[in-house]
Protein backbone atom coordinates (compact mmCIF):
# COMPACT_ATOMS: atom_id res chain seq x y z
CA UNK A 1 0.00 0.00 0.00
CA UNK A 2 2.29 2.64 1.02
CA UNK A 3 4.17 2.37 -2.66
CA UNK A 4 0.84 2.99 -4.13
CA UNK A 5 0.83 6.07 -2.59
CA UNK A 6 1.18 9.18 -5.26
CA UNK A 7 4.08 11.63 -5.13
CA UNK A 8 2.94 14.85 -4.44
CA UNK A 9 4.67 18.17 -5.10
CA UNK A 10 6.61 19.81 -2.37
CA UNK A 11 5.44 23.28 -1.99
CA UNK A 12 3.95 26.26 0.76
CA UNK A 13 1.34 27.38 -0.68
CA UNK A 14 -1.31 30.21 0.65
CA UNK A 15 -4.57 32.04 -0.80
CA UNK A 16 -4.47 36.10 -1.30
CA UNK A 17 -7.03 38.42 -2.83
CA UNK A 18 -5.77 40.39 -6.10
CA UNK A 19 -5.62 44.04 -5.62
CA UNK A 20 -4.15 44.49 -8.94
CA UNK A 21 -6.41 45.52 -11.44
CA UNK A 22 -8.27 43.15 -13.95
CA UNK A 23 -5.67 41.18 -16.42
CA UNK A 24 -2.75 42.51 -14.70
CA UNK A 25 -2.10 39.54 -12.81
CA UNK A 26 -0.86 36.13 -14.38
CA UNK A 27 0.29 32.90 -13.32
CA UNK A 28 3.40 32.82 -12.77
CA UNK A 29 4.21 36.02 -11.71
CA UNK A 30 6.13 37.22 -8.59
CA UNK A 31 3.52 39.05 -5.91
CA UNK A 32 3.87 41.25 -3.18
CA UNK A 33 2.07 42.33 -0.13
CA UNK A 34 -0.61 44.59 -1.34
CA UNK A 35 -2.65 47.11 0.99
CA UNK A 36 -3.31 44.43 3.49
CA UNK A 37 -0.78 42.09 4.36
CA UNK A 38 -1.25 38.40 5.08
CA UNK A 39 -4.83 39.33 2.76
CA UNK A 40 -4.39 40.42 -0.43
CA UNK A 41 -1.44 41.05 -3.22
CA UNK A 42 -0.23 42.94 -6.00
CA UNK A 43 2.62 43.42 -8.41
CA UNK A 44 5.40 44.70 -7.26
CA UNK A 45 7.06 48.18 -7.74
CA UNK A 46 9.54 50.82 -7.16
CA UNK A 47 11.11 50.20 -3.78
CA UNK A 48 9.46 47.05 -2.67
CA UNK A 49 11.93 45.23 0.11
CA UNK A 50 12.48 41.49 -0.33
CA UNK A 51 10.45 41.19 3.19
CA UNK A 52 7.35 42.25 1.19
CA UNK A 53 7.61 39.63 -1.53
CA UNK A 54 4.89 37.33 -0.94
CA UNK A 55 5.60 34.49 -3.95
CA UNK A 56 4.29 33.48 -7.14
CA UNK A 57 0.63 32.89 -8.19
CA UNK A 58 -0.32 29.40 -9.19
CA UNK A 59 -2.15 27.93 -12.01
CA UNK A 60 -5.23 27.38 -10.38
CA UNK A 61 -7.74 24.72 -12.83
CA UNK A 62 -10.96 26.81 -11.29
CA UNK A 63 -9.79 29.89 -12.50
CA UNK A 64 -11.84 31.26 -16.33
CA UNK A 65 -11.42 31.93 -19.30
CA UNK A 66 -13.04 34.33 -21.95
CA UNK A 67 -14.31 33.29 -25.24
CA UNK A 68 -10.92 33.46 -26.70
CA UNK A 69 -9.27 31.46 -24.21
CA UNK A 70 -7.11 33.55 -22.35
CA UNK A 71 -7.47 33.37 -18.57
CA UNK A 72 -8.27 36.84 -16.61
CA UNK A 73 -7.27 37.42 -13.26
CA UNK A 74 -9.60 39.73 -11.70
CA UNK A 75 -9.16 42.21 -9.16
CA UNK A 76 -10.53 40.63 -5.43
CA UNK A 77 -10.46 37.62 -7.09
CA UNK A 78 -8.63 34.44 -4.16
CA UNK A 79 -5.53 33.21 -6.15
CA UNK A 80 -3.15 30.92 -5.01
CA UNK A 81 0.73 31.83 -3.67
CA UNK A 82 3.01 29.48 -4.20
CA UNK A 83 5.72 30.81 -1.40
CA UNK A 84 8.54 27.85 -0.97
CA UNK A 85 8.71 25.09 -3.72
CA UNK A 86 9.59 24.26 -6.87
CA UNK A 87 7.00 25.65 -9.84
CA UNK A 88 7.49 27.20 -13.34
CA UNK A 89 7.82 31.35 -13.50
CA UNK A 90 7.47 33.88 -16.18
CA UNK A 91 10.52 35.43 -17.72
CA UNK A 92 11.57 38.69 -19.05
CA UNK A 93 11.82 38.02 -22.74
CA UNK A 94 14.90 36.59 -24.47
CA UNK A 95 16.43 35.42 -21.04
CA UNK A 96 17.76 32.20 -20.56
CA UNK A 97 18.58 31.33 -17.21
CA UNK A 98 21.17 28.38 -16.28
CA UNK A 99 20.79 26.20 -13.71
CA UNK A 100 21.45 27.29 -10.02
CA UNK A 101 21.48 30.83 -10.88
CA UNK A 102 19.88 33.38 -8.54
CA UNK A 103 16.12 34.99 -9.42
CA UNK A 104 15.41 38.47 -9.73
CA UNK A 105 11.81 40.17 -9.71
CA UNK A 106 11.55 42.48 -11.87
CA UNK A 107 9.91 45.70 -10.30
CA UNK A 108 9.29 47.92 -12.94
CA UNK A 109 8.11 48.53 -16.13
CA UNK A 110 6.23 46.11 -18.15
CA UNK A 111 7.64 43.41 -17.07
CA UNK A 112 6.90 44.03 -13.13
CA UNK A 113 6.11 40.46 -11.80
CA UNK A 114 8.07 39.00 -14.35
CA UNK A 115 11.21 37.10 -12.99
CA UNK A 116 15.43 37.34 -14.37
CA UNK A 117 19.06 35.83 -13.33
CA UNK A 118 19.68 39.54 -14.08
CA UNK A 119 20.45 41.94 -10.90
CA UNK A 120 20.06 45.30 -11.84
CA UNK A 121 17.70 47.13 -10.33
CA UNK A 122 15.69 43.45 -10.14
CA UNK A 123 15.13 42.36 -6.37
CA UNK A 124 16.82 39.92 -4.96
CA UNK A 125 14.24 37.00 -3.91
CA UNK A 126 15.49 33.70 -2.12
CA UNK A 127 15.35 31.12 -5.34
CA UNK A 128 17.50 29.63 -7.59
CA UNK A 129 16.52 28.86 -11.38
CA UNK A 130 16.51 24.78 -11.31
CA UNK A 131 16.07 24.51 -15.55
CA UNK A 132 16.38 25.55 -18.41
CA UNK A 133 13.80 28.07 -20.35
CA UNK A 134 11.48 27.10 -22.28
CA UNK A 135 8.58 29.24 -24.43
CA UNK A 136 9.04 31.84 -21.49
CA UNK A 137 9.19 30.15 -18.43
CA UNK A 138 11.65 28.23 -16.42
CA UNK A 139 11.28 26.21 -12.91
CA UNK A 140 12.61 27.74 -10.33
CA UNK A 141 12.98 26.40 -6.59
CA UNK A 142 11.82 29.18 -3.81
CA UNK A 143 12.36 28.70 -0.21
CA UNK A 144 10.19 30.05 2.43
CA UNK A 145 10.90 34.13 2.75
CA UNK A 146 10.17 33.74 6.90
Amino acid sequence: LHDALPICANYDAVTRRNSAEDGKLFFGCGVVQGAEPGKDITLPATGVTAEKFEGVVMYSANTEMDDDGAVLLRKNQIVDVCQSGKLWVQLVDSVEPAYGQPVYLVTTGTDAGKFTPTKGTNLAVKARFIGAAVNGIAPAQFVTQL
